[in-house]
């Protein structure tokens, strides 16, 4: 999470601290873990979003947080995650949403350098016990227009409608 707080401070985003135990269900009720709470039940968030979106409406344009986020899912394999540290950004865009495309592609970038400058012993580390290709990535961050990537997809063959 500190490669991702530091490109979004970097880049005048504001980080926001958003409930975690709610009144309401959030994302239409479905699948949320309620608990008691004092003499009621209350619910813990499946979701930053609301309070991200809340944010921009108040004219702060650039927002991101770093918190809990609970999916009561109800799912039994060891892949299944119902609470994760979710890494969230939300921004208002003034001409086109590419311009968010640009944010997301360079904060990727960013955190990838980082990893490679910041945490290489902790990568060989892991390496070391779970031998692996080093992780590439190129610059700028690849960024397909819809035709391109149809165009792609049947070169691979893959089948798909128009």
């Amino acid at each position: 999470a500190a490669l991702f707080r530091q490109y979004l401070t970097g880049k005048g985003f504001t980080e926001i601290h958003t409930p975690k135990i709610i009144s309401a269900a959030s994302e239409g009720g479905a699948n949320v873990f309620q608990v008691s709470y004092f003499k009621g039940n209350a619910y813990l968030a499946q979701s930053p979003l609301f309070y991200k979106q809340l944010a921009i409406c108040a004219d702060i344009e650039r927002v991101f947080t770093v918190g809990a986020v609970f999916r009561a899912e109800d799912s039994n394999t060891h892949r299944h995650l119902c609470e994760f540290v979710g890494l969230d950004i939300e921004m208002a865009f003034k001409e086109h949403y590419h311009e968010v495309l640009t944010v997301i592609g360079e904060m990727f970038l960013s955190m990838f350098k980082g990893l490679q400058t910041q945490y290489a012993t902790e990568i060989d580390t892991v390496y070391k016990q779970f031998p692996a290709e080093p992780f590439k990535f190129i610059e700028p961050a690849l960024r397909l227009e819809w035709p391109e990537a149809i165009r792609m997809l049947r070169e691979a063959d893959v089948e798909i409608g128009d």
